[in-house]
């Protein structure tokens, strides 16, 4: 399947956002921000200017800042090009053989480019947890809690999010720092994910936890 246009729609209304069915709270303590995907070749089929891709890179810029600020560890997850047939595996029966090593595809976007901080790993699967290393990682960092942006929603980020409550990880998932195919897939793999394994919210609803949580002394 090829997506080479993916044609312009609203971020999910806030106030229509499907009800979560945990109260978790999000801790700068406790948590990291995973960044999927954010690379020329997913994000070259959003046309600049219009919603998704602008708010999608505003809000994912947000949090990357938040995080700096506030010392939470990053990650993030490419694709890598020219993969091997057995390295992308089926993902070639469903999408073609992905990405190649042009820079322009496999760069991450300058607007979410990594620092010095930050961890940069391979995404081989949907799940950014297969064969990475990110659980690994996260535990090492005594790190229980995951916000997770980027693309697609309906693919790597609800793979990515149920995988992390299968290994008893907090999941947030804003709904405004992720995008998709279509409104359609951006809004069910939202109500999926609120349904099942994370809780969804604005972004500027994390954030503002998360700097409340910095401020909050603790006893």
């Amino acid at each position: 399947m090829d997506v080479s246009v993916i044609d312009p729609y609203p971020m999910p209304d806030p106030d229509l956002l499907v009800e979560n069915r945990v109260d978790w709270t999000v801790d700068p303590k406790r948590s990291a921000l995973l960044v999927l995907n954010m690379q020329g070749f997913f994000l070259r089929p959003y046309a600049r200017g219009t919603s998704p891709l602008d708010p999608l890179l505003a809000n994912c810029s947000a949090l990357l800042e938040t995080c700096r600020r506030l010392r939470v560890p990053v990650v993030h997850t490419v694709q890598p090009g020219t993969q091997a047939p057995g390295e992308r595996g089926l993902l070639t029966d469903f999408w073609g053989k992905g990405l190649d090593d042009a820079l322009e595809d496999a760069a991450i976007v300058d607007e979410l480019a990594p620092d010095v901080s930050g961890a940069v790993l391979s995404a081989w699967r949907y799940s950014a947890f297969f064969g990475s290393g990110l659980e690994r990682q996260l535990r090492s960092l005594d790190r229980d809690q995951l916000v997770i942006c980027g693309v697609y929603a309906h693919l790597s980020c609800v793979a990515t999010a149920v995988d992390a409550f299968s290994h008893n990880l907090e999941v947030f998932l804003p709904a405004d720092a992720v995008a998709d195919f279509s409104a359609h897939e951006h809004r069910a793999a939202l109500a999926w994910a609120a349904s099942c394994c994370a809780v969804v919210k604005p972004t500027a609803e994390l954030t503002a936890e998360l700097l409340g949580a910095a401020r909050t002394p603790r006893g």
